[in-house]
């Protein structure tokens, strides 16, 4: 069964439209353009080196090593249903063995501070970007092992992540900080259940940001399965 993991287009502004939605930012927030962008950064990559690949001379000894994108869409599929099923389980007071446990705090505690949810956003957080990480390292492996072209986007795309990490991580940071005034607006408000509807909210922010940061892995995917995949 073919299994689809490549995004549709525009899914990248899932997070920033959420944010929006739960008026969590204005229009003119300043890192609205670089969100908006960032998914499309490695697509923009991907367009420059297939666009230049009749320039480009065959490499004296390259041996190509992969000729399938199976293992790597299984490997991204596998990591993505875990750290979804991971983002549930949390969020989820519920649930008996979760790897970051939903604080256990009472609604209407007066001493009751966003700090416990900060801290419970950041650690899932963590767990995104490392996870993330290791199975783009082993995408852009994928890609080198495959034809000089690929290759020669395998390092495009390193440069691509040393170069937008500091940004991405900046933006990223925001997210937790802006949540704080979602759970003082939602706090303030005082309706039943108000609670039960912020840990919704935070469950939906997690989702949709491992929903923006899949977009570079994807478009790893997607390049290594277009050179591969006979043309008919």
């Amino acid at each position: 069964m073919n299994q689809q993991v490549i995004p549709s287009p525009h899914r990248h502004v899932r997070l920033v439209r959420l944010l929006s939605d739960l008026a969590m930012i204005e229009e003119d927030w300043p890192h609205k353009d670089f969100a908006d962008r960032l998914g499309q950064m490695l697509n923009f990559a991907d367009s420059i080196v297939l666009a230049d690949a009749h320039k480009v001379k065959p490499e004296r000894g390259f041996i190509a090593v992969t000729d399938s994108c199976d293992d790597l869409k299984q490997a991204v599929l596998h990591i993505k249903s875990k750290l979804v099923s991971g983002i549930i389980q949390s969020c989820d007071p519920a649930s008996e063995r979760p790897k970051v446990r939903w604080p256990v705090v009472v609604a209407d505690d007066p001493e009751l501070k966003f700090d416990r949810f900060h801290r419970f956003y950041l650690s899932l957080q963590r767990e995104q970007d490392l996870a993330l990480r290791a199975v783009r390292s082993s995408g852009r492996e994928a890609l080198a092992g495959c034809t000089p072209q690929l290759k020669k986007l395998a390092v495009l795309d390193r440069v691509l992540e040393d170069t937008l990490w500091d940004h991405t991580a900046r933006f990223l940071a925001t997210v937790p900080r802006l949540l704080e005034r979602r759970f003082d607006y939602l706090r303030a408000q005082g309706q039943s259940g108000w609670l039960d509807l912020f840990r919704k909210d935070i469950q939906s922010l997690l989702l949709a940001e491992l929903d923006l940061r899949l977009q570079p892995v994807l478009g790893l995917v997607e390049a290594l399965e277009r050179e591969v995949t006979p043309k008919s």
